[in-house]
């Protein structure tokens, strides 16, 4: 099983990758990026990655549950009480942080939680640079940047 869950898991991050390349792509065809409108841009990029990251926190649960399902992946323990709360707070926890919350992963399941922490860091990552060139182009535009903004006392 342990082959099966190495295997599961980079599976599920290539998921994840595609998942989030599909909304990132979404996410830049409905900014406005023209003119003084810089502030949107960034306000829409935001709360665009905010609704993406919530749906693959959802998604990669929904994983864990169908894989939880097969006796030979393990359980969860600790303050998991077999909700779709706790598995959702799973999902996120691990997403986020790593995995470090009161939920503990037993057997080869805490595999897939690595790599859904891996993921994880790499679509977080990826959307901070996405959300950072935004704010650049949106501050620059704005005469928010110290590097292109007119001289004010002039």
């Amino acid at each position: 099983m342990t082959f099966i869950a190495l295997t599961t898991g980079p599976l599920f991050v290539l998921g994840l990758g595609l998942i989030h390349h599909i909304g990132v792509l979404t996410i830049i065809r409905i900014t406005p990026h023209a003119g003084g409108r810089g502030h949107a841009a960034v306000l829409v990029t935001f709360t665009g990655l905010l609704l993406l990251h919530s749906l693959e926190i959802v998604a990669a649960a929904l994983a864990l549950a169908g894989l939880l399902r097969i006796e030979a992946f393990g359980a969860l323990a600790g303050a998991y009480s077999g909700t779709w709360e706790g598995l959702i707070y799973f999902s996120g926890m691990s997403f986020v942080t790593l995995g470090y919350s009161d939920i503990k992963a037993e057997g080869p399941i805490r595999l897939v939680a690595m790599f859904l922490s891996l993921g994880g860091f790499m679509v977080l990552t990826w959307s901070a640079t996405l959300l950072y060139s935004v704010c650049g182009k949106a501050w620059q535009q704005g005469g928010y940047s110290s590097d292109e903004a007119p001289d004010r006392n002039s």
